[in-house]
């Protein structure tokens, strides 16, 4: 199924952006945080499953929510926001949370590794709260030029392990650090799929087919991986997803043609 997700959303009332949504999309990302933190948009998720015959994903809060931070009472902070963002999904019936990796705060800066440590702990922790609660976790790949872990997919690849545990695989994040054919040779990981295109040197969030990254060729590799899971667009605003759907929606069918 195509989905779409963008943080802009974020600052409209729930109701008012699941109104635009809905007509265009039957499949969201929700990226709870802003006017949608869990505690005011779960309510109306539950409606709207009802009611518009909407589907949900979740991706997990992002702002000051850091799985790999160094400080330790934080990073426990930044788990137990994440447990309650699953326990959520079970409630709702969504089967699939993205989350983002360790970022590089503070002190941070003087032991890197630490950061990976901390993540991959983090991680395990959560995964088990994730198979209990029958919701896949998805961690997103990060793009080049931020202080984030987990750019590459070695170093991704290291920090998930155990079960309902697996990638986000991000497409423009990959395209700026030149990551795409690294991470698609671990294509049977992959549990989630986030489109956007960039000119490969930062995060520029364009519709799918207007940068460097070859997004049916894309297609094709996560095709043949026998991947059967959602195609999230991520976008920077309502018009270009709807561009990003009917050229998607395009190059699926003639992939599956071929």
């Amino acid at each position: 199924m195509i989905g779409v997700a963008s943080p802009a959303f974020c600052f409209s009332q729930f109701e008012e952006a699941l109104e635009a949504i809905s007509k265009r999309f039957s499949l969201w990302e929700v990226l709870i945080e802003g006017e949608h933190r869990l505690d005011v948009a779960k309510d109306a998720m539950q409606y709207a499953s009802d009611s518009y015959d909407m589907s949900f994903q979740v991706h997990a809060p992002m702002s000051d929510v850091n799985i790999g931070s160094v400080y330790e009472p934080m990073r426990a902070v930044a788990v137990k926001e994440i447990v309650g963002a699953i326990e959520a999904c079970r409630e709702l019936g969504a089967s699939l949370i993205t989350v983002h990796p360790g970022f590089i705060h503070g002190i941070a800066f003087l032991a890197k590794d630490k950061v990976v440590v901390q993540t991959k702990r983090s991680l395990a922790e959560l995964a088990p709260v994730a198979a209990d609660n029958s919701v896949n976790l998805a961690v997103e790949n990060m793009p080049k030029g931020i202080n984030a872990t987990c750019i590459t997919a070695k170093e991704l690849i290291e920090v998930i392990a155990g079960p309902n545990l697996g990638v986000c695989f991000d497409m423009g994040h990959a395209n700026t650090a030149g990551q795409i054919d690294d991470f698609l040779r671990h294509a049977e990981l992959i549990l989630n799929v986030h489109l956007h295109n960039n000119d490969g040197t930062w995060d520029q969030h364009n519709a799918i087919d207007e940068g460097t990254a070859d997004v049916a060729a894309v297609l094709d590799s996560i095709d043949r991986s026998g991947y059967s899971g959602n195609y999230i667009i991520e976008a920077n605003d309502l018009e270009s997803a709807v561009g990003s759907k009917d050229t998607l929606t395009r190059l699926l069918e003639l992939s599956a043609t071929s």
